[in-house]
């Protein structure tokens, strides 16, 4: 998303009578009257987003895990100062909770897969390094970027928590780990063309279970995992599913997955 976007959505809000959403970083000192944003998310306010002074806005703060409505009070060369009209604990989210680990991927589509799993309202994402991922060099210098487009991602829908973006893995590491307790583990798989998310867990829901906790989609890269890494999660408990009769880019089994989880979950 370039700056023109940004500034072009904030605008957009504004008509439409949505007061924006901003996740606070480090740098913003949080007292119970005042907030004062410096550094790159002022600028970032400032410049693309064009802030005004008595403009309002919702602020995140993940520290201490509220949202603060707020007016621009003040807005200097180095800082936004805000003044607080109200706060509330962010609203805990009902599960299930969704963690995607994703297969490498060239970097533009990988950037948008991420982007689109936050809105969606994916909680973790997990980047993963398989046989067939398409991506050179070191991958973890990316995790700044994908941390801020998930950042930025969650406030343009106005999501108030952000997913944990980790380090990338191996995915032997991943699939052999331990499952957490009322978790359900599933393999995105073109060898299971007929087992599809939704059965699954109304199968759950006619056997008495309880709804999982966390639901954990694993999915490959352009053209699957391999056959080895595939019996390997097989053999730790995860469940081969089907995204649909037609063969799809990583990215959007990716993004489908999320919201056939999502769908299949609904009370």
């Amino acid at each position: 998303m370039t700056q023109h976007d940004e500034g072009a959505i904030a605008d957009d809000s504004r008509r439409a009578g949505l007061v924006p959403r901003y996740f606070l970083d480090e740098s913003a000192q949080v007292e119970d009257d005042t907030i004062v944003i410096s550094g790159g998310k002022a600028n970032r306010l400032k410049r693309v987003m064009r802030i005004r002074r008595d403009d309002p806005l919702e602020l995140v703060h993940p520290p201490s895990d509220r949202l603060y409505r707020a007016v621009v009070q003040r807005v200097t060369r180095d800082e936004v100062i805000c003044s607080v009209v109200e706060c509330r604990p962010r609203r805990v989210l009902p599960p299930p909770r969704i963690v995607l680990s994703a297969s490498l991927i060239r970097p533009q589509r990988y950037d948008f897969m991420i982007e689109k799993a936050t809105e969606l309202g994916v909680d973790e994402i997990r980047p993963v390094w398989s046989q067939r991922a398409l991506i050179k060099g070191d991958a973890t210098q990316r995790l700044h970027r994908w941390r801020r487009l998930a950042t930025e991602a969650a406030e343009q829908c106005r999501r108030e928590y952000r997913p944990t973006i980790y380090p990338p893995i191996q995915v032997a590491e991943l699939i052999q780990e331990e499952p957490l307790p009322h978790a359900l583990r599933l393999l995105a798989s073109a060898l299971e063309p007929d087992q599809r998310i939704a059965p699954i867990l109304q199968q759950r829901r006619n056997r008495g279970q309880p709804p999982p906790d966390l639901v954990h989609l694993l999915v490959g890269p352009e053209g699957g995992y391999t056959p080895e890494e595939a019996a390997l999660a097989r053999e730790h408990g995860w469940l081969p599913i089907s995204l649909g009769n037609r063969p799809l880019r990583a990215e959007t089994a990716a993004i489908v997955a999320v919201a056939l989880t999502q769908e299949a979950a609904r009370p």
